[in-house]
């Protein structure tokens, strides 16, 4: 009777283990045709481990894979003490706005003129390596977003008319590109024309002798938001991105799901490749728009301001529904942004040293003025400011500080190399 237990026992040991290795087989053929395998270059790891711990649910086999290329490369351009023209400024990064979106993917540019050619390929070249951020103060002006009220400015309507500048660059394509490019020295020159920013000159009182003398643009953009005051004492930043070339700006989960990695961790490297679905694939359900995080690209901006406040020791917060960077409870920083096929246009302003009587004439996203503060009104500041007895020169070296925080701060955020240049011409060369 034990024989014949012993027996039984053998062969039930025997069904089992042949069960076992069968699913085993078919775990590893099914985990392989559903994508639960991640490749790591040049290194050799534990199959049993990487199977449990995978828990993938795309079909990465099944589809093409694209790659993106993140070479985070920015071109900053310093102009941090001129006051430029608002329209003048709108019309550059509108112009390096269009034409990233339009030669991004533009594989054919038919131009017979060769001259004209090679300096449209040249061009095309820089956009696609290249992102572009404008460090600047405008002379006083008034813009409305999107979503601006009119009556949110409270200018007299006889000193003022609206001038409409979101539609300035429509039915754009290569030969308006070639026209600019073309007049890129004269941009240069009206730049280089533009006055400096002087901290002793009362800005307000010029401008309203030049609104009771003749009526003023206030201008209609393409940006989110409402109406906001731009000027002397606002340090302004914007940014000619594509979003898409920073991994800070994607979903980290779904990264971590649905791609594959030439490294183990995301990590500084002089070029990142990431391996992603075939965003044009008919049957993809995980595109780069299901990677891609709005949200999260919205608010790399705000931390761009934080992190340069936090420089100087100042901390600042954010809020629910609303954009912006606060300091107990005042708004300091204001951001507004296009973006349109994952390129952006316009940027953030941070008040360091702004005569806020240019506040009363409108309700700034939406609030009046005692619901905004400056840099140089802030303890921290004017504590530092004290210890120095030469004001002119602490107020110079507050600019100059801030437009290096802010810099740092960018190429912090978003992992970037950064060149700093102050001439446009670097663009088109």
């Amino acid at each position: 009777m034990n024989k014949i237990l012993l027996a039984i026992k053998i062969l039930l040991n025997i069904i089992i283990l042949c069960y076992a290795n069968k699913c085993i087989k078919i775990f590893k053929n099914e985990s392989f045709s559903r994508g639960k395998y991640l490749s790591f270059e040049n290194h050799k790891h534990n199959i049993k481990k990487m199977f449990i711990k995978s828990n993938f649910k795309v079909n990465i086999k099944k589809y093409n894979k694209s790659k993106i290329y993140l070479s985070n490369e920015i071109y900053v351009f310093d102009f941090s003490k001129k006051l430029i023209d608002y329209r003048l400024a709108f019309e550059l990064q509108s112009f390096l706005h269009q034409s990233k979106i339009i030669l991004q993917n533009e594989n054919s540019l038919n131009i017979s003129n060769k001259l004209e050619l090679n300096k449209l390929k040249n061009f095309k070249k820089n956009l696609n390596k290249y992102d572009f951020c404008f460090i600047l103060q405008h002379t006083p002006c008034y813009t409305l977003g999107s979503a601006a009220d009119p009556n949110d400015i409270l200018l007299d309507k006889i000193n003022y008319y609206v001038e409409e500048l979101e539609n300035i660059h429509s039915n754009f394509n290569s030969d308006k590109i070639i026209q600019f490019i073309n007049k890129h020295e004269n941009i240069k020159n009206d730049l280089d024309k533009c006055d400096n920013y002087d901290e002793k000159k009362n800005y307000f009182d010029d401008f309203l002798y030049n609104a009771n003398k003749k009526k003023i643009p206030i201008y209609r953009i393409n940006r989110g938001g409402k109406a906001t005051y731009h000027g002397p004492g606002q340090l302004v930043l914007y940014f000619i991105f594509n979003l898409k070339n920073y991994s800070s700006n994607y979903s980290q989960k779904g990264i971590s799901s649905n791609c594959i990695y030439p490294k183990k961790h995301f990590a500084t490297s002089e070029n990142k490749e990431y391996h992603v679905l075939n965003e044009n694939s008919k049957d993809n359900t995980t595109s780069i728009e299901h990677l891609f995080d709005l949200h999260k690209t919205i608010n790399n901006f705000q931390k761009i301001g934080m992190e340069t406040l936090n420089k100087f020791k100042i901390k600042t917060h954010t809020k629910d529904n609303t954009i912006g960077v606060f300091y107990n409870n005042k708004k300091i920083i204001s951001i507004g942004m296009k973006i349109r096929k994952y390129v952006s246009m316009h940027g953030m302003s941070l008040n360091f040293n702004i005569n806020k009587n240019f506040l009363k004439f409108l309700l700034s996203c939406g609030m009046n003025h005692n619901h905004y503060t400056s840099l140089h009104e802030l303890v921290e500041i004017q504590k530092n400011n004290n210890i120095n007895n030469n004001k002119e020169s602490y107020n110079s070296t507050l600019l100059e500080k801030l437009t290096s925080y802010s810099i740092e701060s960018l190429k912090m955020i978003f992992d970037a190399k950064v060149k700093v240049v102050d001439d446009i011409c670097s663009i088109f060369a």
